[in-house]
């Protein structure tokens, strides 16, 4: 079996412009199973599934890392947002240099990419900082006839990673978050890499927005759709332009970071009809390929407080985004004096 031929075949479903369900599932089961068996590995152990601590973020355990595949829309959007904004460039210049910050054990979101173009034109940096992780992509590589590719492999932490001033990335994709941008990395890399960087790179993805949100009454789990939530106001925007401005050094405290503190009013005829406030997360991969509301586990709405059905008044929501050893979106939220 060409191997390399087989994860083009497998992953074509992918680029297709049509969605389709029920293809883009068997696609990605039969992606993961070739995934498994280069690997060769059993990673479901306990070394697997620990993740691993810093003082900015969690990286994830090798085997919740593989587990990223199977949700559909986040990998189908971000392979094709990266592919587009390769295509964009390519057009412009001669070579490209792609830095892939924090691959998992299979830097899943490149290999439907990487066979797809001339290994002279596209040079690729691997950042990883799980030991694992990085030991097993090291096999995947070479089992997958890599070698002859223009491609470095470092174990290194993305947040603290300097580019080399004279090869700086044409292209930057981390994909390093959950939802409600909690506990992982994301923002420490964006903000690291942001910073080294000219304004023509683009960043996968190119912006991620949190938003202070509420879902209708009287609907159940079950039977939740898109049209149950309702969009507030936009209380954290992680994106090039939101943050080439940004001097973190400035807005330490305590080793932290902090970002601007906002501040939303909901009146009564805003919530009315309403039963939860959320924090809503958008992601924009690239251009029009993007992750809605709840379309992913990504963008899973973050259910922040229950309203009372009888609530009279105002409600405050005083956010603002911080990094830490437990980087979130805080939030007090100041509901009105019963009458």
């Amino acid at each position: 079996m060409d191997i390399q031929k087989e994860i083009i075949r497998i992953t074509s479903e992918y680029f297709e412009d049509n969605l389709d369900y029920h293809k883009l599932s068997i696609a990605s089961k039969e992606y993961k199973l070739l995934l498994n068996k280069i690997c060769g590995r059993n990673i479901d152990i306990e070394k697997g599934r620990d993740d691993i601590g810093f003082d900015n973020g969690w990286a994830l355990g090798t085997f919740w890392a593989a587990l990223c595949l199977d949700d559909l829309i986040r990998t189908r959007q971000f392979i094709r947002g990266i592919n587009k904004a390769i295509q964009e460039k390519i057009k412009k210049q001669k070579s490209l240099h792609i830095l892939y910050a924090g691959t998992g054990p299979f830097a899943t979101l490149i290999l439907p990419i990487i066979f797809r173009y001339s290994k002279q034109k596209i040079k690729y940096t691997f950042l990883e900082i799980n030991p694992l992780s990085f030991e097993i992509l090291q096999g995947v590589i070479s089992k997958l006839g890599l070698k002859d590719y223009n491609i470095k492999l470092e174990r290194e932490d993305a947040t603290k990673y300097q580019i080399d001033f004279n090869d700086k990335p044409d292209i930057i994709i981390s994909e390093t978050m959950q939802n409600a941008l909690a506990k992982e990395q994301q923002v420490s890399i964006f903000l690291n890499l942001m910073n080294q960087v000219n304004e023509g790179t683009i960043f996968i993805p190119e912006k991620i927005e949190l938003s202070i949100g509420l879902k209708k009454a009287g609907i159940s789990e079950e039977e939740t759709q898109i049209k149950h939530y309702q969009k507030e106001e936009k209380i954290f925007d992680l994106s090039k332009e939101a943050m080439f401005h940004l001097n973190p050094i400035e807005s330490k405290l305590n080793g932290e970071i902090l970002f601007d503190k906002r501040q939303t009013t909901l009146d009564e005829k805003r919530f009315r009809g309403f039963s939860q406030l959320l924090i809503l997360t958008e992601i924009q991969v690239y251009k029009d390929e993007k992750i809605g509301i709840n379309k992913s586990g990504l963008t899973t709405p973050k259910i922040i407080k229950d309203i009372p059905s009888d609530l009279k008044g105002s409600i405050i929501i005083n956010t603002q985004y911080k990094i830490s050893a437990q980087p979130e979106l805080e939030y007090i939220i100041t509901l009105p004096n019963p009458r």
